[in-house]
């Protein structure tokens, strides 16, 4: 399915290591020819998802990009 739009989506992003989540507006890519568009109904955080938002895994080298959007275990139709 391949619209040649960007797509508007509602996420909870974080600006800094403190984690105060809000809803936030953004586009996202248009979706190609080899996507899927999943309306997104829920979308759980895990603890890891959580590590990264704090940027604890920046002594290792990889420091969280703010804003910060976690999640990946996603419930749509």
């Amino acid at each position: 399915m391949a619209s040649g739009a960007p797509v508007d989506v509602l996420c909870m992003a974080c600006e800094d290591s403190n984690c105060d989540f809000k809803p936030v507006k953004m586009q996202r890519r248009p979706v190609g020819p080899e996507d899927v568009l999943i309306d997104v109904r829920y979308c759980g955080v895990c603890h890891s998802d959580l590590h990264v938002a704090a940027n604890h895994r920046a002594g290792g080298g990889m420091p969280t990009k703010y804003a910060c959007v976690p999640g990946h275990e996603l419930a749509g139709v």
